[in-house]
């Protein structure tokens, strides 16, 4: 397989995006963040794709609108970006470097660049229709805004409704317009964009359900029409009711696999998220339901492979979703009301049960245009109607220069969305390396900053995050008690305060006020108070005036069902960050160089991935192997499911690796400690030589930690190592490969599923256990025909498009049985026979006891050793399970908590080659944002000494973690600005009380806490 190379020639360094859903947008912030400027093309009126629909995510319950919202808002203000709504590309002709893409926009017949979204045209607009943003369950008119967040912020016209394209007499748009942006001439429009890189994000749809016996009854629904009435922006705001009566439901049922695993309907794949989002819609609809809600999701595999999923099972369990396996084969209307659902059980009996609502988890399709519209890209269409792509480089296509990302390719959630969207910009901008770099500073200071005289004038913003926040405070009477604090002078309440119009109406506000101190009392400020600061700054006034009270977690969300103590807490958190946003000091930024080089710790599959992509964008690159060899796990891999040899890509990383000028390698190594901050690290690694152990001190702005993952080890477990005929996988795939002479003789295998994983001591799922499973058994079946696998699993988590080779093991004659957790399998070993294994059989309803030649055991993975070492090192923390934790599972998946250091394959979790080598080229992506840059602004966390207070002790030169106290000869320490990460350690330390920090100062603690002892 070709590996990726940089274009010597570029025409056009600009990057086409085709698709405005998350993937869209996420491809499009992370290659404007490396400089180069960007097209996005949307063919909706508005970006956010299927996610803008959505209420919350899994398995993190943010709301949807959190995370979309911020990134819409972000970029509609990037300068590098260019958004082009209701526009769809027609053909990409000519050559990687220099496409030339046929573009064509329809009337919005809305001048965008007057339009404000003031709603006016909507008040008067005489023709309702049913609104296509809550699937027709509420009504719009002709003129509208898409939905709440959307952004463009704008109205268009929807011309099949509007009167006036009917013929008919109207214009009352027009006539009431206050910016006159009403344009009903505009026509349709055709042009050629000149492109270096084309990434395609279009997304996918939700499947077609018209033929599920039972549908077409308001009570029976689609998932994400379900999505629709649960939501704050939804028909019934937030309130869950039966569609038929409006009434609230006792009983809901989830019914799995509808469009998704059917041969009959086409769509022989697994949609990957359906599972869970079940599982968080059944949850959602507990804490909407005052009355005890039972919710039953009835399903045939629960799939949760991804990383805190299973978690998010057991949540589910605890919280009394009730979970069926079975096979719905339709619903029934009742005549006295509710629904009857018709299902198969375990043990193939014909069952009936009542409930007040179904809900169908719909799986994703290919848009239906998408193989007329891949013609015109010169694109190849899979099998299954998505978007074809390389198995081992997932967002290369057969195209040279075009790209793919998201669920175009194949079904996923939303975290893989990103990450693939963001492997697609780190490949555009590898493949552009040769184009010069726009450099653009988001965050300044504003020139003509606002006054903070005293008194404070202190704007207060109330967000109800939908219903997030809404359902459990009493907003209005937080709101009234707010406007009674001392300095307040203004106090709104935005359903979302992140969306672009209120934004807008913030900035307005502040300016027409002269506010000079901002609180925002709304999510977490870990994931919004950047977009915040750069809003007050747009204003004129100092991002440093700036803080947050998180009514969300921990008022609305830890407090529910209790909306006094709610309501307490919240005036409490109102009053403390009133009273800090009293004393707060303004940022002052400081402008540090960026060192262009990187490190990567780790030599597999991802940590090579990811030192390629940077060391091909012209990055000195660091690769630090604790081992003698490069290659990690992928060295015991000999097969994939999907066809090509992972030992011949394997070959050619090596190969490109220890070829590549811009790369370093040291084999034998291993981290001891890194200080400094982001753009500015040194690193101290050991490294043994022939010669003796060495230390080297490696200087670097950006870490990749890409250290895999080990075999969890089944000693101890059916007779493991006692036995020759008791292997792993990886063992038996090592077989295969070498053609071991035994297998010939083998006629009876037995594969037990879940060895190590989804247990007390590692409680996750492995994620590549049960494909590893299915990939030996069909090697098995293909090779030795006469051999009988027989595979005892829990939830066969063939997910995406590998259900397809779970198909063809059965084809085959592989048996699957499924045995639960309270009931394991069983072995006995007699001298000189054959294995016995006894399994509880829920289909016949008895013990059965199967022999075996081989017992093949699925075991897991778990970090690698030494990771908590790395850890440390860094500076960066762990999951419970030993993984390395992302900032944000759905944000920030490739992100660390500590600013410049990334993650990669295995080390954040286990995951196929595919998709390790996806993750690398993401956090590759995400370190080149960095190391693209000359300079970085740094304001925010700092610590400095008072040298008239201090005792010159030293305390502070100990305990700093990160090596940021300087000691000169003579004189006082002092704190490097461009080291230091904020962290306090020093300041607890200092007995002088010498050391202050540049947020959090004793000032803004004491007002905190006064303000919280007040009655």
């Amino acid at each position: 397989m070709a590996l990726i190379r940089p274009l010597t020639r570029v025409a056009s360094p600009r990057v086409l995006i085709v698709g405005g859903g998350i993937a869209g947008i996420q491809a499009a912030l992370e290659v404007a963040a490396t400089g180069l400027p960007v097209t996005l093309v949307e063919e909706g009126p508005a970006l956010g794709g299927l996610m803008a629909q959505l209420d919350k995510t899994f398995p993190t319950n943010d709301c949807a609108m959190c995370i979309l919202s911020p990134r819409m808002l972000e970029i509609a203000r990037h300068p590098l970006i260019d958004i082009l709504t209701l526009t769809r590309v027609l053909r990409v002709e000519g050559e990687a470097g220099d496409f030339r893409v046929s573009l064509s926009t329809r009337p919005r017949y809305v001048d965008l660049s007057r339009c404000s979204g003031c709603g006016e045209c909507l008040r008067v607009c005489p023709r309702q229709i049913p609104d296509p943003y809550n699937l027709g369950f509420s009504q719009t008119k002709a003129i509208h805004i898409p939905f709440p967040q959307a952004v463009p912020q704008a109205a268009y016209i929807d011309p099949a409704a509007c009167r006036v394209f009917q013929g008919k007499p109207c214009e009352a748009c027009l006539k009431v317009c206050p910016a006159g942006a009403i344009d009903l001439n505009q026509t349709w429009e055709e042009w050629v964009l000149n492109a270096g890189a084309v990434i395609l994000a279009p997304g996918a749809r939700p499947a077609e359900v018209r033929d599920f016996p039972g549908y077409g009854h308001p009570d029976v629904v689609t998932s994400l029409a379900f999505e629709r009435l649960l939501s704050a922006t939804g028909p019934t705001g937030g309130k869950l009711l039966r569609p038929s009566d409006q009434t609230p439901p006792g009983k809901i049922a989830f019914i799995q696999c509808v469009g998704s695993r059917d041969l009959r309907g086409g769509a022989a794949y697994c949609s990957t998220l359906c599972c869970l989002a079940s599982l968080k819609e059944a949850l959602m609809a507990q804490e909407l339901s005052a009355n005890g809600l039972e919710a039953t999701i009835f399903y045939m595999d629960l799939r949760a492979p991804g990383k805190g999923q299973e978690q998010y099972l057991e949540q589910a369990k605890e919280r009394r979703v009730r979970l069926c396996r079975s096979r719905v084969t339709g619903v029934e209307p009742q005549p006295a009301g509710g629904i009857a659902v018709r299902y198969t059980d375990p043990q193939g009996r014909p069952r009936e049960e009542s409930f007040d609502l179904a809900v169908l988890s719909v799986g994703l399709r290919a848009s239906p245009h998408l193989a007329r519209w891949a013609e015109g890209l010169g694109m190849a269409v899979g099998e299954h109607g998505f978007l074809a792509a390389s198995p081992l480089i997932p967002v290369q296509t057969a195209r040279a220069g075009v790209l793919l990302c998201g669920t175009a390719r194949e079904p996923m959630d939303i975290s893989e969305a990103v990450v693939s969207a963001g492997a697609a910009a780190a490949v555009a901008s590898r493949l552009l390396t040769v184009s010069p770099r726009i450099q653009t500073r988001r965050t300044r200071l504003p020139e003509t900053p606002l006054l903070a005289e005293h008194p404070p004038r202190i704007g207060v913003w109330l967000c109800h995050c939908g219903t997030n926040i809404a359902k459990n405070l009493d907003l209005e009477g937080l709101a009234a008690y707010v406007r009674e604090l001392p300095g307040v002078v203004q106090v709104e309440r935005e359903l979302f305060a992140c969306s672009q119009e209120a934004t807008d109406r913030m900035q307005e506000t502040i300016k027409g006020l002269r506010l000079n101190r901002l609180v925002v009392a709304a999510c977490t400020p870990r994931t919004h108070e950047a977009v915040f600061r750069e809003v007050v700054a747009g204003a004129g006034m100092n991002p440093g005036y700036v803080t947050m009270a998180n009514i969300r977690e921990q008022c609305a969300w830890v407090h529910q069902g209790d909306a006094p103590a709610a309501l307490e807490k919240a005036r409490h958190l109102l009053a403390m960050a009133v009273a800090r946003a009293r004393v707060l000091a303004p940022l002052h930024f400081q402008v540090f160089p960026v060192i262009s080089r990187a490190l990567v710790l780790g030599g597999g599959v991802a940590g090579m991935s990811a030192a390629l992509s940077l060391a091909d964008q012209g990055f000195h690159t660091y690769l630090v192997e604790r081992t003698g060899s490069l290659g990690g796990l992928a060295r015991r891999l000999y097969f994939t499911l999907e066809g090509p040899d992972p030992q011949g890509f394997l070959l050619d990383l090596q190969t490109a690796v220890y070829r590549h000028a811009n790369i370093e390698v040291f084999t034998n190594a291993g981290l001891i400690k890194t200080t400094g901050q982001i753009g500015r690290f040194l690193s101290k690694i050991r490294q043994e030589t022939p010669a003796g152990p060495q230390e080297l001190g490696l200087e670097h702005g950006v870490i990749i930690v890409a250290t895999g993952a080990q075999e969890i080890s089944p000693l101890g477990r059916y007779l493991y190592g006692e036995d020759p005929r008791l292997l792993t996988q990886w063992e038996l795939e090592e077989k295969i490969y070498r053609e071991d002479p035994g297998l010939p003789r083998v006629r009876r295998v037995v594969m037990i599923q879940c060895v190590g994983s989804r247990e007390p001591e590692h409680p996750y799922c492995s994620r590549l256990c049960c494909s590893q499973a299915v990939k030996n058994a069909i090697l098995l079946k293909e090779r030795y025909p006469a051999v009988e696998v027989t595979v005892l699993y829990r939830d066969l988590r063939a997910y995406g498009f590998k259900e397809g080779y779970y198909l063809q093991a059965k084809e085959k004659g592989v048996a699957f049985i499924p045995f639960e957790a309270e009931r394991p399998p069983r072995l006995a070993a007699p001298r000189r026979r054959p294995l016995k294994v006894r399994v509880w059989d829920e289909l016949l309803g008895q013990e059965v006891e199967l022999t075996a030649d081989l017992v093949v055991l699925s075991t897991g993975l778990k970090p690698a050793a030494g990771s908590e070492a790395v850890a440390q090192g860094l500076g960066i923390p762990q999951t419970l399970t030993g993984f390395f934790q992302e900032a944000h599972q759905k944000l920030w998946p490739v992100d660390t908590a500590a600013e410049g250091i990334f993650l990669a394959g295995c080390a954040h979790y286990p995951r196929d080659l595919g998709e390790t080598v996806a993750q690398a080229q993401a956090a590759a992506g995400r370190a080149a944002g960095i190391l693209f840059q000359t300079e970085l602004v740094r304001g925010e966390m700092a610590a400095w000494i008072d040298p008239g207070k201090c005792r010159r002790c030293l305390g502070c030169l100990e305990v700093c973690p990160y090596g940021a106290v300087h000691l000169a000869a003579t004189g006082p320490p002092r704190i490097l600005p461009e080291l230091c990460r904020g962290c306090g350690t020093c300041v607890a330390e200092c007995p002088g009380a010498a050391i202050r920090m540049s947020r959090f100062t004793e000032a803004e603690l004491l007002a905190q806490i006064e303000a919280a002892l007040l009655p």
